[in-house]
């Protein structure tokens, strides 16, 4: 049985200081009806400070899969594990350091728990990915003689350290395990990863980015000669290519993210110090490099070595997100720079300044937002795409942050806190909020989401940690612990919303109505694809330029989010046409066309506009049932959009070629 001794007094304590945080402090500023829900953790009583080579137990990696589970890749020790429903007792397989691997439902009950263990040396998480076919991928540093993983499965005869990918199915069953190397000598000195980093694309193979010194056996007829290599599996565990990254060997991969359309690559990464030794600029990068995987740019933080930009995110509208922190090396004002462009920690100038910068995929900054802190504990670590351009960010801090409008503040005598933030496509805040941590170490490491719009993120707590009204979670003792913190809405809904829409065009000037779920509507928010949103049931938008626009619109309730999109094709300045609104099977034909155009499929009467390219109306007029021809004799040869306006303003464009 799981005893956890927590002083009555302590207890009392906690729950004034909840009910006080929750009554006046309100722990930030938010939107829709997101709220803490629950926290999760684990660890062990152990001391591991005593190896300064070892890390604290913590939260390293989160995903989460198509039904709403959340899975969390953690660091443990190796004596009396407790995680919720998991206990082990006798300790683990003889390794300090090992990986646990936790699975949650939305509503924070545990699913299942795998143990990852070495009978020897330390195994350390490197990533964790989930694909759409019901896989998740687990990629780390399992060690030496005999791997154990969970209580089912026993891999024997590893004679050395390797770089490894696991694959479970989403209820926690083993699959596979494939190494990195041919498990010699050469590959003990080759293997030794210095960073490594995963993901999964849209065919829904996974991608293990690794870092390897020159010597390691890749596949039997190929030997690294030093650098980030991509090795791409399928579901099956064949890997099916290895290649190279375009970067400087002195430089490592530590998030990446793959363009589903281009398979373009981008990634933050750093220097390799552990090898080549740290410089005071030009530590920490981003870069992009295309399907063949050579480089396309790279742009360097400025100011210091400690300005680090440590996570990556591709939004729908192909702009990147990058998240990290800046120190002042020296008396100085703390300044980020990147690719030309600079903020500075204004209010308190020599302390750190979390911070997110957002650029074109040719890596040409768009906005810099930045939280100054009063304190030397501050910065974002992770970061995750929502919908509709949004995203959500991950970090802790100690003492007062602010972006100069909304701020957050730890208690006192409590240490850092965790905190997140969730902005918009043009960087405006929409909700900060921060999880309060008692002890010294309680930061955020990581974070993701699911479709409906929950955030999950996790790190390490040191005493305890909490949410507004949420219950606390208290540490089993040792340094710290992990923990997992879900922000959003409850599962036990009986239906989840569902957005849709409906718009007219007239000239350039469109006109858009939600007609989705009408029940418990906190929010309607629309995006129209230019850089401009708006809120509420009904709006109007004009466009200032030609072009196609991805327009969408998302809802918000208590029991959850959703989003529906459509294209709008604006052809030229005073003419627009609705793409995505055709009434019916619709066909015209022959196309090209000589003498005339037959319109078929007609459900109703309707009005035509035929338009030159260049926006000029040449023909026009009505057509019903009876009626389905439009004479061409008279119009020029040349290349035209014909647009159908049906009796409720319904509108649909087809391009056609006069012979």
């Amino acid at each position: 049985m799981r005893l956890l001794s927590i002083p009555p007094m302590k207890q009392r304590l906690t729950q004034i200081a909840i009910c006080f945080i929750f009554l006046f402090l309100s722990g930030g500023y938010g939107y829709a009806q997101q709220q803490f829900k629950w926290v999760k953790g684990g660890g062990t009583n152990e001391d591991l400070s005593s190896d300064p080579s070892s890390e604290f137990e913590q939260t390293r990696y989160l995903c989460t899969d198509q039904d709403g589970n959340v899975y969390a890749l953690s660091q443990v020790g190796d004596n009396s594990i407790f995680a919720d429903t998991f206990v082990r007792l006798e300790g683990a397989y003889g390794s300090d350091e090992n990986v646990l691997l936790t699975s949650y439902t939305c509503n924070g009950q545990m699913r299942w728990a795998k143990l990852i263990a070495s009978s020897e040396f330390e195994c350390i998480p490197y990533g964790i990915a989930a694909d759409n076919l019901g896989h998740i991928y687990v990629a780390g540093f399992f060690t030496n003689a005999t791997l154990y993983i969970g209580y089912d499965t026993t891999i024997t005869g590893l004679a050395y350290e390797d770089e490894g990918l696991i694959q479970f199915d989403t209820s926690g069953q083993f699959k596979w395990v494939r190494y990195v190397g041919d498990n010699t000598m050469a590959s003990l000195d080759g293997s030794y990863s210095f960073g490594s980093t995963l993901t999964t694309d849209a065919n829904n193979s996974v991608h293990f980015l690794n870092y390897m010194k020159h010597g390691v056996h890749i596949t039997p007829t190929e030997t690294s000669i030093g650098g980030t290599y991509e090795l791409i599996y399928n579901t099956a565990g064949t890997m099916v290519s290895s290649n190279r990254i375009d970067l400087d060997s002195e430089w490592y991969l530590n998030s990446v993210v793959i363009d589903p359309v281009t398979n373009k690559l981008y990634a933050s990464g750093q220097i390799n110090q552990g090898i080549f030794g740290g410089m005071l600029t030009d530590t920490f990068f981003a870069a992009a490099f295309d399907a063949s995987r050579h480089l396309l740019w790279q742009y360097f933080c400025g100011h210091g070595d400690d300005d680090g930009i440590v996570g990556v995110t591709l939004d729908q509208s192909k702009h990147l997100h990058f998240v990290g922190d800046a120190q002042s090396p020296t008396l100085d004002t703390t300044r980020f720079s990147f690719n030309g462009d600079s903020v500075s920690n204004t209010h308190y100038p020599y302390y750190d300044m979390a911070v997110i910068l957002t650029t074109d995929t040719n890596g040409h900054p768009e906005w810099i937002k930045h939280f100054d802190g009063d304190l030397a504990i501050n910065g974002l670590i992770s970061i995750t795409q929502l919908s509709n351009n949004k995203i959500a960010a991950a970090g802790g801090f100690e003492g007062h942050i602010t972006d100069g409008t909304v701020g957050l503040t730890t208690m006192p005598g409590y240490g850092s806190s965790p905190y997140i933030v969730i902005l918009d496509s043009g960087g405006n805040l929409l909700t900060i909020q921060q999880a309060y941590g008692n002890g010294t170490d309680n930061e955020a490491e990581t974070i993701t989401s699911d479709k409906v719009g929950n955030i999950y993120f996790g790190g390490d707590v040191t005493d305890s940690i909490f949410g507004a009204a949420i219950p606390a979670y208290y540490s089993v003792g040792g340094n710290t612990d992990f923990f997992v913190m879900k922000y959003g809405v409850d599962c036990s809904c009986t239906s989840s919303p569902l957005a849709s829409y409906s718009d007219t065009g007239t000239h350039h000037t469109i006109g858009v109505t939600y007609t989705g779920t009408t029940t418990g509507i906190d929010s309607v928010v629309w995006n129209f694809g230019d850089g401009f949103t708006a809120i509420g049931a009904t709006n109007t938008h004009t466009y200032a330029a030609a072009g196609t626009y991805h327009v969408c619109v998302t809802v918000y309730t208590e029991c959850g989010m959703d989003e529906r999109c459509g294209n709008f094709v604006v052809d030229s300045p005073t003419h627009v046409f609705v793409s995505n609104l055709a009434g019916g099977d619709i066909r015209v034909f022959p196309n090209p066309s000589k003498d005339e155009l037959n319109v078929s499929g007609l459900q109703e009467n309707t009005a035509y506009q035929l338009f030159s390219v260049t926006g000029v109306e040449v023909e026009s007029g009505n057509l019903d049932q009876a009626i389905t021809t439009i004479p061409m004799q008279n119009i020029s040869t040349g290349v035209y959009l014909l647009e159908l306006i049906g009796l409720s303003g319904e509108r649909n464009m087809v391009r056609v070629v006069k012979d």
